[in-house]
């Protein structure tokens, strides 16, 4: 009865219960919060290169791809300069992201119920509210968002406008949609308001112009015009996402029903891992933010609570028909789902049926949280630090497999091609790619001119073969080096092509396939 009936603590109570298990989470997920994989071979990697690549006077955007807002870039270029390039600056990050986000459901909760149960909610799914080891542009995204949704709960849609506004400058994509909806609900209400004076319209707009103008010019003061253009409107992710002017939905595929496998390996699939949780309150959420936008027309009163279960139905949606790409991308989003869901619970069933659907979500979400913590424990169990990779975990053969990469760095210039573009910051005998990611359709001319220079320069080329280094494999002039030069060493990770090998070396035949097939 006390979880059903009882009142949660207070204010503070709650928010340090939420940030307890926050901290938890992270702490349970130590070696993934400091993987060696994620810090230098994938996105952190890339996003820590923009930095060098600003050293180098290139416009983002302009001179180099990049697809992104530049708030982000300018935050991380601000504590580099004062704590130095690396990962334990973003990992302050991470720690001032993960108590805002604890801030935010302590105060999300007050607007939504105070019963023990929704708090129980919130501690159960943690693993889809709080996102360990983050993309740091994505979580200003999260904050922004989540932020904006709480400031018009609260009623203050001017205010929530000018936070939204943030994220459209941290990534330019469902930030812009929230903005526009925001834009949308200011209007309506001044409409539907008995004072529709002009003045009073332009003070409810001028919190999220001003922010806007002011981000705007401050960007482009340290940027430049053309950067600040070219990143402030999703054309260059478009470009990359929808290149081939067709929608892919093979991410979204493999994330509902991935192919090939056995009728047990679905039935474990359903049950351990995100996607039932993930189906199930994006359906609810679709329904509820009808509900809600049909409530909002009979009345002909924009309403916060319907206005903000409508807002995360609709960019639930958006980002589910246009905007899911990548593995597991429904981790960015999952925290607006999970808000939508129990504020449509508290405002729109009834009270035995809140309690029904609460307990639903609680146990659904318990048992999707079973693949991560296997994930979590293997971690634990399969990697190590070691002062070879910068003491983060890593699988026992990245030891050797860098050991001889550095021992050949030594002696010869070496190239890592890598769509990880960060990696010389740990090794500075290695080089990289000088672009942000080393990936087809993300390269601007001058950035394939940069990469070719500096394969045409190496006396040895790593290839990183972790995952398909699809540039690599695709570009005419980058295989036409590669088979000019001799591929001494496979690996797991790695292969070793050498332009003058060792006397004792024996040259390789290529097994991969590339464009041009086999060697």
């Amino acid at each position: 009865m006390m979880l059903e009936d009882g009142r949660a603590p207070g204010k503070v109570t709650g928010f340090l219960v939420i940030l307890i298990s926050f901290l938890a989470l992270d702490l349970l997920s130590w070696p993934i919060f400091f993987s060696y994989y994620l810090w230098v071979f994938a996105d952190r990697s890339n996003f820590l290169n923009l930095d060098y690549m600003l050293a180098e006077h290139l416009h983002l955007g302009v001179d180099a791809f990049y697809q992104y807002g530049l708030l982000p870039v300018f935050i991380q270029h601000v504590l580099f300069a004062m704590f130095g390039r690396g990962y334990w600056p973003m990992i302050g990050c991470t720690i001032v992201v993960l108590i805002l986000m604890a801030a935010f459901w302590s105060l999300f909760l007050r607007y939504v119920s105070r019963r023990w149960l929704y708090l129980l909610a919130v501690i159960t799914v943690t693993p889809f509210l709080l996102w360990v080891n983050p993309n740091f542009p994505y979580s200003l995204v999260q904050l922004s968002m989540l932020f904006a949704l709480l400031f018009l709960l609260e009623g203050r849609a001017d205010a929530a406008l000018a936070v939204s506004v943030i994220g459209c400058f941290s990534v330019p994509s469902l930030p812009l949609l929230l903005t526009g909806l925001l834009a949308l609900y200011i209007a309506a209400d001044w409409w539907l308001n008995s004072d529709r004076s002009i003045s009073l319209l332009v003070r409810r707009f001028a919190p999220g112009v001003l922010t806007y103008v002011l981000l705007f010019a401050g960007l482009s003061a340290f940027f430049g015009f053309r950067s600040a253009v070219a990143t402030a409107f999703p054309m260059l992710g478009v470009k990359f996402y929808y290149g081939s002017g067709k929608m892919d939905y093979s991410d979204l595929k493999t994330f509902l029903h991935p192919a090939g496998h056995s009728l047990k390996y679905y039935i474990a699939y359903y049950i351990v891992t995100p996607v039932t949780w993930w189906i199930l309150s994006t359906l609810a959420l679709i329904v509820m933010g009808v509900q809600s936008f049909v409530t909002m027309v009979r009345t002909r009163r924009p309403d916060p609570k319907y206005a903000v279960v409508a807002f995360c139905a609709v960019s639930q949606v958006f980002f589910a028909v246009v905007a899911y790409k990548g593995d597991g991308q429904h981790i960015i989003y999952d925290p607006i789902v999970a808000a939508g869901v129990l504020l449509g619970i508290s405002i729109l069933a009834t009270p035995p049926w809140q309690n029904r659907l609460l307990i639903l979500f609680i146990c659904v979400g318990l048992c999707a949280q079973a693949a991560q913590a296997r994930a979590t424990l293997t971690a634990w169990k399969e990697t190590h630090r070691s002062p070879i990779t910068k003491n983060l975990y890593a699988e026992p053969e990245y030891g050797p497999q860098m050991a001889k990469i550095l021992e050949i760095a030594s002696n010869h210039k070496v190239l890592m091609m890598s769509n990880a573009t960060g990696v010389h910051n740990y090794y500075p005998t290695i080089g990289s790619p000088d672009t942000w990611f080393l990936m087809p359709n993300q390269q601007l001319p001058t950035d394939r001119e940069r990469i070719l220079a500096d394969v045409r320069a190496a006396e040895v080329v790593v290839e990183d073969t972790t995952h398909v280094p699809y540039f690599t494999d695709r570009d005419p002039d980058v295989q036409a080096e590669l088979r000019s030069m001799c591929l001494t060493d496979v690996t797991r990770d790695f292969q070793i092509w050498w332009r003058h090998p060792p006397e004792s070396a024996t040259c390789k035949v290529n097994m991969r396939n590339t464009r041009s097939g086999p060697q």
